[in-house]
This record gives structure tokens, C-alpha cells and sequence, in this order.
């Protein structure tokens, strides 16, 4: 993996965290569908102006399959955060419901990988699944 690999990894990490700490800190304070819908209004403005700049210096790419599986993006994404706002509404804890959130999307994530896109499995990556698998478990015991 590159350097800059590693950094956008780890900027997505610190990105996500905080985005879950937003998501539990507003959970008591604001409805969980329009706290959904005023995440869904703000992300609109990066992308818009990110957007823009693109398309002014070089162009952008397009293809119907991309629209369509964007679309499915959003719309996960969209269901996604609702469901944390709820989770969270019901006093869940930010340390216990996230990481089993996250840990077990993960799991999922790369079953679907192997399954769907035929990615390489090995002894390595078997450990690495047990690990979390494992470690979902413990958060859940706690």
C-alpha cells in the first residue's frame, strides 16, 4: 500500500469516528429521521463543490452503471445513518454500538468481496476474519 493510500485510510478512519460521535451526541436531541435528513442536506455541499471543481479542470466520467450503483450508495448511506441516529436514540453507548456496527460491516464487507468479486482468500486473511468475528463478540459481552 502507498503512502497516500495509508493517509486517505487513516483521514476516512478519524472522518468516520467523528461522524459517529455527531450521530450519538445529536441522537437525544433531534427527531432520528430529521436528524437523517439534515445529514443528508449537508453532505450535498462538498460533493457539489468538489463536483464543480472537477468538471472545470478535466471533465468527469459517467456511465449509467456508475449513476445507478451511486444511487445505491446514497440510499445505503441514507439508511445507514438513520439507523445509527436510532440506535443511538435508544441508549446505546458510542463505544459498544459502533464498533459492533462497524466490526460486523466489515465482516460483512469482505464476505462479500470473496463471494461476489471472487477476491483471494488466504490463511492470513482467515485469521484476520476469526480476530474480528472474535472481537464483535467481545465489545458485545461487555
Amino acid at each position: 500500500m502507498s503512502t497516500t493510500t495509508v493517509a486517505l485510510a487513516v483521514v476516512a478512519m478519524g472522518i468516520i469516528a467523528l461522524a459517529d460521535l455527531s450521530t450519538k451526541q445529536s441522537a437525544h436531541k433531534i427527531s432520528p429521521s430529521l436528524g437523517t435528513l439534515i445529514y443528508a442536506v449537508t453532505t450535498i455541499a462538498i460533493p457539489l463543490v468538489w463536483t464543480v471543481w472537477t468538471r472545470a479542470n478535466g471533465g468527469l466520467q459517467i456511465t449509467r452503471d456508475g449513476v445507478l450503483w451511486s444511487i445505491a450508495v446514497g440510499i445505503c448511506f441514507s439508511i445507514f445513518t438513520g439507523l445509527m441516529f436510532l440506535l443511538f436514540s435508544q441508549g446505546v453507548n458510542l463505544s459498544i454500538g459502533s464498533p459492533i456496527v462497524r466490526m460486523g460491516g466489515i465482516v460483512l464487507a469482505a464476505t462479500l468481496g470473496i463471494v461476489v468479486f471472487r477476491e483471494r482468500l488466504n490463511l492470513q486473511y482467515v485469521i484476520g476474519f476469526v480476530l474480528a468475528a472474535v472481537g464483535i463478540f467481545l465489545v458485545a459481552i461487555r
